[in-house]
């Protein structure tokens, strides 16, 4: 019994010593991980005490709780304010904040320059392109040379109007007409209306519905006569010469498209034609000439086509449209007569900078006569004839007048340049 009792004894003890060592050795192991984790701090904290002892200055501890504070972030407002040149900003930092702001504003204003152009041209564009769809359904295009001969006097004729002239005499009671440019395959180049005011300044900028656009709208000469019918009745013989302005957009829209022209040689044969309709007629002419003039031109080059609205004889009709015939960019076989109605475009051109226009003339097509005869094989003009300010950039270029050349008339003028020069022409 006793013997029993000692070996409880002992097996007692040793199980409380391999406890206390168990309990040694995990405290052990806590104060080393504890070391271990203390021990970066411990080092900055000793390299800074050594900085600060080797910089000379006392030794003194930060006071307990005290932390270096942290810099604020700055607000939107504050940063926007830093933009502007402030007290203490020395003269170069102005000078660059300066030319900053200023750059900002410049992008800021020629943007919005830029966009108010395009949206207003996009405005413009859609409410010309309504009254286009409106006029096309009631007068649709008529692609033919199905013109009646009109023996009657204009004073007897009786006119009528036109279902699509109605539509769009209810938007503006200042249109005269409407003008398109087919082309043989695809959309028309140009389908407007035309409107005609008591001068020539104010449709410059103002929309055919009568609101402010830099594209303006298509007008005629306010000195022109066509078809200004009163009581079914024409008031007034049409002018000889009608002539319509409007803008070269650069979007081609008004017109705009007529310079390709003057910069495909294959342009002219694709757009020959020109319908033009008043309110109470359809007419349809033939190009047979584009050239370039000088608006401001006082030398012998002068040719102010716009301002010869009628001519006084014959011989007054062909020096018009010969002069015509010797500036064309490209010759073709159209035939003008005297008494052929002429129909002339101008528009804005920068080959002379702000002076020059770009001018394209149109004839009546005659009753039964093919549409395109005469159109089919234009040609490159070789001696074109230019304003005098053109030849004072190309001083290499010169207009040669005894060039051949065959005119449309009269009669014994082209009977002597075909003597002189066969049947060649410039």
């Amino acid at each position: 019994m006793t013997d029993n009792n000692e070996r409880n004894d002992s097996a007692s003890s040793r199980a409380e010593r391999i406890r206390a060592i168990r309990a040694a050795v995990n405290s052990q192991e806590e104060a080393e991980n504890t070391a271990e984790s203390s021990a970066p701090s411990a080092r900055r904290a000793g390299n800074n005490r050594a900085d600060y002892r080797n910089s000379g200055m006392p030794h003194r501890n930060p006071p307990a709780g005290k932390r270096k504070k942290r810099k604020k972030k700055k607000t939107l407002g504050q940063k926007f304010r830093e933009l502007f040149p402030e007290k203490g900003d020395n003269a170069a930092e102005v000078v660059r904040k300066f030319v900053f702001l200023t750059s900002i504003a410049a992008i800021v204003v020629c943007g919005y320059m830029i966009g108010d152009y395009y949206i207003d041209l996009w405005q413009n564009n859609i409410h010309n392109d309504q009254l286009s769809d409106i006029y096309g359904i009631y007068t649709p295009l008529r692609m033919s040379g199905d013109e009646e001969e009109n023996t009657e006097k204009y004073e007897e004729k009786y006119y009528t109007l036109l279902d699509g002239a109605q539509k769009l005499l209810d938007k503006n009671p200042d249109i005269v007409g409407f003008i398109r440019i087919p082309s043989k395959e695809g959309d028309p180049i140009i389908e407007l209306p035309v409107v005609q005011a008591e001068d020539n300044n104010k449709y410059l900028n103002l929309s055919v519905l009568g609101r402010e656009s830099r594209a303006g709208t298509l007008f005629l000469d306010w000195r022109n006569h066509f078809d200004h019918v009163v009581d079914h009745r024409l008031v007034d013989k049409n002018s000889d010469n009608l002539v319509i302005y409007g803008h070269n957009m650069k979007d081609d829209s008004m017109f705009g498209s007529l310079r390709y022209y003057e910069q495909n040689d294959s342009y002219y044969e694709e757009h020959p034609i020109i319908q033009l309709n008043s309110n109470y007629e359809q007419y349809t002419y033939k190009i047979f000439a584009f050239f370039i003039v000088d608006v401001f031109d006082d030398t012998p080059t002068q040719y102010e086509c716009w301002n010869k609205l009628d001519f006084a004889d014959e011989n007054d009709f062909y020096d018009f449209v010969n002069e015509a015939k010797k500036r064309t960019l490209r010759t073709n076989d159209v035939d003008v007569k005297y008494g052929d109605p002429i129909l002339t475009l101008s528009t804005c051109n920068y080959l002379l900078n702000d002076r020059s226009r770009l001018i394209v003339m149109a004839r009546r097509v005659r009753a039964g006569e093919d549409i395109y005869e005469g159109t089919l094989n234009s040609k490159r003009n070789t001696n074109i004839k230019y304003p005098s300010l053109y030849y004072n950039t190309k001083t290499n270029e010169q207009y040669d007048e005894n060039a051949p050349f065959i005119p449309y008339g009269p009669e014994d003028a082209v009977k002597e340049a075909k003597e002189k020069f066969g049947e060649a022409e410039n």
